[in-house]
């Protein structure tokens, strides 16, 4: 079942893969109101589903996403009480897609800009094809990086890399991002979707709960003392010893039958 949204489309599969696709081709997908609106519509219909295990965010068209509407800010009057509470309000959506209680995808097949940029390092995994580029662009027009990038990006590069890719706002292809770290893997762009989908739906298998809660605690363990990070290990822990997958993924084990969650053998 496909759901038509305001500048994009929600898919959602009987595996528990739900795909997100951005709609705006041919304004290679910026951060337009339809579009800010649907990413929280997004995190509002995943967050907390039960049938979603799994998400893959795209773009249609040549672009993932350029990011900022360009265009539009040329007539614009800017109010700088305004423009400031239009981000911190953005960033209720950024937040929560970033600690999302399910693992998430961007499969890059075009240009992620800006914005876009920011969009797919809020994922756990980018998935790229040989037309991906990458560029950190706000200083090119004279702004600083923004909807969570200046959080992400020198978390993944480094904190000296980070800085020379926002300074110089050079793009960049999708092998020197993986060579980075920014992209997880680079499939032909006819293979892209179908790596994508193939990888979730492996990880849709698991314990959703212990990603979960792995996931959040790994994204805020920089923040962390050590002592910090070990109560969290120990609270989670207590929580995943009484979740019905763990029982039975044990309960297999004893009992020496197929593993319950088993990825070498899902190859």
């Amino acid at each position: 079942m496909t759901e038509q949204w305001k500048a994009s489309k929600f898919e959602l599969a009987d595996n528990g893969v739900a795909i997100w696709t951005m709609t705006c081709p041919e304004i290679m997908n910026p951060l337009t109101d339809d579009l800010n609106s649907d990413f929280n519509t997004l995190v509002d219909r995943v967050q907390g589903n039960p049938d979603v295990r799994a998400l893959i965010m795209a773009g249609e068209g040549r672009a993932f996403s350029a990011g900022g509407n360009v265009k539009g800010m040329v007539n614009r009057t800017f109010d700088a009480h305004a423009s400031r509470n239009r981000l911190v309000s953005a960033h209720e959506w950024v937040e929560r897609l970033y600690n999302m209680d399910c693992p998430v995808i961007a499969a890059v097949d075009g240009l992620a800009f800006g914005g876009g940029l920011s969009f797919c390092l809020l994922a756990d995994f980018v998935m790229a094809s040989p037309k991906a580029r990458f560029c950190c662009v706000f200083g090119r027009i004279g702004l600083m990086p923004d909807l969570g990038v200046l959080y992400t990006l020198p978390r993944i590069v480094g904190m000296a890399t980070a800085k020379e890719l926002m300074y110089t706002a050079r793009s960049f292809d999708a092998d020197e991002a993986k060579d980075m770290g920014i992209v997880h893997s680079i499939y032909a762009s006819a293979d892209l979707m179908g790596a994508a989908e193939s990888f979730a739906a492996r990880l849709a298998k698991g314990s959703k709960a212990a990603m979960a809660i792995t996931k959040r605690t790994v994204n805020g363990s920089y923040e962390m003392s050590y002592r910090d990070l070990v109560d969290a290990e120990a609270n989670g822990q207590a929580l995943m010893f009484t979740t019905d997958f763990h029982k039975e993924a044990v309960r297999r084990f004893v009992e020496k039958e197929p593993r319950l969650y088993d990825w070498d053998a899902m190859k």
